[in-house]
This record gives structure tokens, sequence and C-alpha cells, in this order.
């Protein structure tokens, strides 16, 4: 007996932004459960539980609107219906990790439900420690499955070996790593970039980039040498050669690369305005991209303004951006900036966001 099919509405994504894009429907509730992702050599079809605005459409970029016949499949039973309520987790490579603390009596039923339930997870794991140090790094004890922290993640078509108790890496930054890769590849028909990865980690921006854009040269910094060792080996793991891992401290070593950089990564939400004078003086005279992220708290007693409360919070951080930026000017002719892009990148907390900013600077 044959698949039941259904004729559905789906949205057409080149495959190189299937990830980003299955991601965005998901998190809007917007992507169909029951039928069965298909593509082609160029194009992902994704399966909508309805029709997309022209808003939607416009917010997803470049996505099309079209239908097409895809097979239907069981519902899997979900996290909730087994429990009877939903734990907050996050899965990196084959480990879920517990986001939120669960009641102690509830945590084996916890780890038991999702190794059953996704059996690519191996290991289950919460966390014990918020992230500490300038390594960034947090601690976690395994609840379930083989005893370790180290796995490989696959995002956007590449593989980033990691330990998560020596590293940080937000697997949720998927969709940014692969706006900024796809900014920096769209320099392809033009000249090459230099692009400098200021708090690099285990490369997730940087052997995006280099894969994406080859005929550019990346250098990738960061403090903790663990986070440097795993980038080298993600640099072999995806055949990239257009990187330099570099372990240290930016305040002390940017000097080494004053003047070169055509595009800059700041990611490090909390405190990178405290770097911009470092990245400043890095940047071209003749001006480049700096891609700077900021963490920015906008309350409201309403729910109902959630939309107010992100511009809110887009607008401090446009406001502490260009603040820092004129602080450093002094009473020279300074730097003239302008803002390209300004989004929402992340909920971090209730009423907290991570906000991103692209902004082109010169001297």
């Amino acid at each position: 007996m044959g698949e039941e099919t259904e004729r559905l509405p789906c949205a057409k994504a080149p495959k190189r932004r299937g990830e980003e894009i299955r991601r965005a429907l998901k998190e809007r509730k917007l992507l169909r459960t029951d039928a069965r992702i298909t593509s082609d050599d160029t194009y992902i079809y994704l399966p909508l539980v309805r029709t997309l605005t022209d808003a939607e459409l416009e917010e997803l970029g470049g996505t099309e609107l079209t239908t097409r016949e895809f097979a239907l499949v069981e519902r899997r039973k979900s996290i909730e219906n087994i429990l009877g309520f939903k734990p907050s987790y996050e899965v990196v490579g084959d480990i879920a990790v517990l986001t939120e603390a669960v009641p102690a009596e509830e945590e084996e039923h916890v780890a038991d439900a999702l190794m059953g339930l996704y059996r690519n997870i191996k290991v289950v794991a919460k966390r014990i420690s918020a992230v500490e140090g300038v390594y960034r790094t947090r601690r976690l004890a395994v609840l379930a499955g083989e005893n370790r922290t180290e796995t490989t993640h696959t995002e956007n078509e590449c593989r980033f070996q990691l330990d998560l108790e020596r590293v940080y890496f937000n697997p949720r930054l998927a969709g940014e790593r692969n706006r900024v890769a796809a900014q920096a590849a769209a320099q392809r028909s033009g000249r090459p970039e230099e692009i400098i990865d200021m708090f690099a980690g285990v490369g997730p921006f940087a052997v995006q980039i280099a894969k994406r854009a080859p005929q550019s040269h990346v250098t990738a910094i960061d403090i903790n040498p663990d986070a440097i060792r795993y980038l080298t080996e993600n640099m072999e793991l995806n055949h990239v050669q257009n990187v330099d891992a570099v372990v240290g401290d930016v305040k002390e070593i940017y000097g080494t690369f004053r003047n070169t950089a055509d595009r800059i990564i700041m990611n490090l939400p909390k405190s990178a305005y405290l770097f911009l004078g470092e990245a400043l003086s890095m940047l071209k005279p003749s001006g480049g991209i700096i891609h700077f992220y900021d963490l920015e708290s906008a309350y409201s007693a309403d729910d109902a303004e959630k939309h107010e409360v992100i511009e809110r919070a887009m607008t401090q951080a446009k406001e502490l951006l260009l603040s820092a930026i004129q602080d450093l000017s002094g009473e020279s002719p300074g730097y003239s900036v302008e803002i390209k892009d300004t989004r929402k990148v992340k909920p971090y907390a209730p009423y907290a966001y991570i906000i991103g900013i692209d902004a082109w600077i010169e001297r």
C-alpha cells in the first residue's frame, strides 16, 4: 500500500538556506510536521500549515510560495505528550542539554523520554552553572546516555567538533551565522575581503564564511585555547584553508591587525561595546562592515506590546553603538556611521533580546 499524499502550499527555498528557513517556519508554527520535506538538486520544499502572507514571504527573504504533492507521515508524539509538560532544552550534535531546571525527581524521566523520542540523541545533560570566566565555559552534569560532553554538530552544511564544557557554543544562532556568511559570499563577484572574527569560538562564523567565500580570508581570534584547538580541527573537517586561527586576547593583539579588515564580527553580546575601540582600529580607513551584537532589556508589563518592546531594544542597541563610537572619536574628525540593518537575533530572557546591527563605518 502506497503512502498517502496531499497537495499542500509550501515554501520553496535554495537548499543552502533550507535549515535557516525550516527553523524560521517552525518558530512561527507555520511548518507542517505531518508531511515529509522534499528537495531537488537546487531547492528544498517545506510544507506549510497555510499560505504565507506577502509580509511573511518578505520577512523570510528569497523564499517563493508554491504548491506541491507531499507524502504524509504519522505525527510523532511530542515530548509534552509523553511528560505532561514541556521541558526547555537544546540539541547540539547528539547531546540534548536541559536549559532550565526540572524537579530532581523528574530528571531521569525527562532524559529517558528525550532519548526514546529522538534516536539521534546519545547523551542527555543539564546545566549546573552559568557561562563563567573569559573562556565562556559552563559546567554540565550528564543525566543519561554516554558519559561525555564532546560531540560533532552539523549546521548549514558544515560540521563542528566541540566540547560543551570547554567552549561556548549557541546552536540557536544558526540562522544568524548563515545570514552573515551569505553577505560575505555575495562579494564573490567583487573583490576579496579581509574578515576578522573577534570572538570566534570553535569557528561557526569563520568556517561558514570561509567555505562560502573562498576568495576571502578570515582571521579568527579567541582567548580560549580549547576553542582555537577545535577551530583548527573544524577547518580540516570542513576543508577550508583560508582561515588563520589565532589564540589571544583581542585587547592585547589587535595592533597586529590594525587597518586591515573589510568586515568584522563582534559576537559577544554582553560586552562587545567594550571592544569597539579595537574593532575600529582594525577596520580599514576606507571603511568596512561591523556586525555588532548587543544584549538589551526593554521591560513591558503588557505582552501585547511585544513588538514595541523589541523595537525599543533595537533602538537602545543602536544608541549604544553610536554613542560608543562618538566617545571614541574624541575631538578628531571621527567616524562616519551608516546603520545598514538592525534586527532581533533571538530572545535571551523575558523582555531581553540579543540585537544584531550591521553598520558601515569609515573614518
